[in-house]
């Protein structure tokens, strides 16, 4: 299977890899980025928070059937050898396993870069199916340390913080601006002001 999955918490760098492994792949590749507002087929941007960028053909999450003709196009009008698709959380299961079954059946690689976790700290569907189909070894963690103070565990939840304290619940899928900590267990289950 020539699939991998790059997952980690918010801020532990899968854009930068992303950019990174695009950067060294010699072969003729396209990177593709989700959205939750952009149509598809529109221009993107990945961005690493160490100020490089790469341009993307922007998904949307919720335009499935255009989704899957993008994909389409990109394997069959093109020279395309490789795809690269950042924000890979956001995708329905359903459009990932489209993708998966086009990756196998045409022989052209895809790597995905997501979240794994919800603020929640629940799975995403598509991160879900990815850590259940792929083997191990096409699996790479992307760690980072705890972002409460003092703190130097490793962290193992993103959090979004509303006046100053973890939540836990609401809407995954916000069109405001949050804002998210990435935290250890001891830091995410305490109810004390974190910021």
């Amino acid at each position: 299977m020539d699939i991998t999955f790059n997952t980690g918490l918010m801020g532990s760098g899968k854009s930068k890899k992303l950019i990174d492994d695009y950067l060294i792949d010699p072969k003729e590749k396209v990177a593709l980025s989700v959205s939750l507002t952009e149509d598809t087929f529109s221009r993107g941007k990945i961005e690493s928070r160490d100020g490089r960028s790469l341009r993307s053909i922007n998904l949307n999450k919720d335009q499935f059937k255009q989704n899957i003709s993008l994909l389409e196009i990109i394997i069959f009008m093109t020279n395309t050898q490789t795809i690269y698709i950042d924000e890979s959380q956001f995708l329905p299961k359903e459009t990932v396993e489209e993708f998966v079954s086009l990756s196998e059946s045409y022989h052209v690689p895809i790597h995905f870069y997501g979240l794994d976790l919800t603020f929640t700290g629940e799975l995403f569907d598509s991160s879900s199916h990815l850590l259940t189909i792929l083997p191990s070894e096409n699996i790479n963690r992307i760690s980072r340390g705890c972002e409460a103070s003092k703190c130097s565990k490793i962290a193992q939840y993103n959090a979004r913080i509303v006046d100053g304290k973890v939540s836990r619940s609401g809407e995954t899928f916000v069109e405001e601006k949050s804002y998210y900590l990435a935290l250890c267990s001891d830091h995410y289950y305490n109810d004390e002001k974190i910021i």
